[in-house]
């Protein structure tokens, strides 16, 4: 009990120190910033900081992820609902992701800016779904008949939300919930009885 509580608190912290790296490398620039000026700048010293981040680019992802939530937490505390397809359960681990897009999309939009607009940044949040792939994979065991489609199923979501941050960010006129819906229901139609127009 006591691990799951320093698991908790360090996690906690791992997010506001996330936050506070976020504000320093938004307003100076990720490459103009050192990890000791950042470290200093947020209060804490070089060592604190490399104890929760392996990067400055770490940092940064971290603060986008802790404004959605982990996926795997969702799928793992959802069971799945009469008649609930797959993919419908896939698109309801991605709810708090939306939730805070609802409550905060300047702030979203501005963390998904800087990660695509930044490579080291947009290598480090590939690097980081390839991790939440594993855990989502994870949670969706018991839902699939073994694990090979349970990573498949992990894959196709992640790409699938990553795709709508992508059509959202450009696309001034749409939700975030509304891309989502839209790309989960696309892939939904596709099926063995699915056939390309010609």
């Amino acid at each position: 009990m006591g691990s799951v509580v320093r698991d908790r608190v360090r996690e906690k912290m791992k997010a506001e120190l996330a936050e506070q790296a976020y504000a320093v490398f938004a307003e100076r620039g990720v490459e103009s910033v050192t990890v000791q000026q950042a470290a200093q700048a947020i209060g804490i010293s070089r060592a604190t900081f490399f104890r929760y981040f392996s990067s400055k680019e770490d940092a940064v992802v971290t603060a986008l992820r802790s404004t959605t939530g982990h996926f795997s937490d969702v799928a793992t505390s959802t069971s799945s609902q009469p008649g609930e397809s797959l993919l419908e359960l896939l698109r309801r681990s991605f709810e708090s992701a939306v939730e805070f897009a609802e409550k905060d999309p300047a702030t979203m939009i501005s963390r998904i800016e800087l990660i695509r607009s930044t490579p080291a940044l947009r290598a480090s949040w590939q690097e980081s779904l390839r991790e939440q792939q594993v855990t989502l994979a994870q949670a969706l065991s018991p839902f699939c008949a073994n694990q090979r489609l349970a990573e498949t199923a992990a894959l196709l979501g992640l790409s699938l939300y990553d795709h709508a941050l992508d059509r959202w960010v450009g696309d001034t006129g749409s939700t975030l919930r509304e891309i989502l819906d839209e790309v989960f229901d696309f892939a939904a139609m596709i099926d063995d009885n699915w056939a390309v127009r010609r």
